[in-house]
């Protein structure tokens, strides 16, 4: 069976139906294993870029999975034909990226049914906050070591449009009780604090006291368990 990093494995993990879009593949590791394991039937892996297509090709040759894996080399869901397709997972990019892809014209039809399986590598609270102000619930959302701690997060359109609290933005619907959920969420506050510190040395006291009281706030959702 073909290796999977921890990140990918809890992807993997995510994925409840049986046709599977891998939007920017990472060598096409995680459909190839998704079809090898029998998780799945078909698999679509996408990349904008020439180079990573190229190694996604020579993983699916070497895995002579060729029937179930087709590439494609495009930008987001741009030429990707939906039909039939149950599962999209955008891993391994910037949540402002991710939050941009989801956005496009061209991938409304998500909004039908679709589960999405989105792993940020960054500013995951720009995303969560986006998601919540468009229509999308987070259904389930874990914390995974790998080379660092990391979110995943399962998403559906619901079309219910929420507005969340920057507390809420940050820490989003993690489990505070959780070891690794308490370390990615330290991760956070040291980003905060270094941000603060900042704001401070420039003279702009007034934006450093917002992300103190933020910092504040998050504290005060760990203590209570978070709003699950």
């Amino acid at each position: 069976m073909i290796p999977l990093s921890p990140r990918l494995l809890c992807c993997a993990s995510f994925v409840t139906g049986d046709f599977v879009l891998d939007i920017g593949t990472d060598h096409a590791y995680l459909p190839v294993y998704l079809v090898m394991s029998g998780k799945c039937r078909e698999a679509i892996a996408t990349d904008v870029r020439q180079g990573p297509l190229e190694s996604a090709k020579n993983t699916v040759r070497h895995y002579r999975a060729a029937k179930s894996v087709s590439l494609i080399l495009t930008d987001g869901f741009e030429n990707v034909p939906p039909e039939g397709i149950t599962d999209v997972v955008i891993a391994g990019m910037g949540g402002e990226t991710i939050r941009d892809i989801i956005a496009a014209d061209c991938a409304q039809w998500v909004r039908s049914g679709v589960n999405l399986i989105l792993q940020p590598m960054t500013k995951a609270e720009v995303l969560r906050k986006w998601l919540a102000e468009n229509g999308f619930a987070v259904t389930r959302e874990t914390v995974v070591k790998d080379t660092k701690v990391y979110c995943v997060m399962q998403v559906r359109y619901t079309g219910e449009i929420r507005t969340i609290s920057e507390a809420e933005s940050y820490c989003g619907r993690l489990n505070p009780a959780e070891l690794l959920t308490r370390i990615y969420i330290a991760d956070v506050q040291k980003r905060l604090h270094t941000r603060a510190s900042g704001l401070t040395e420039s003279g702009q006291t007034e934006e450093a006291e917002a992300v103190k009281q933020l910092i504040a706030e998050i504290n005060a959702r760990l203590a209570q368990g978070g709003s699950r």
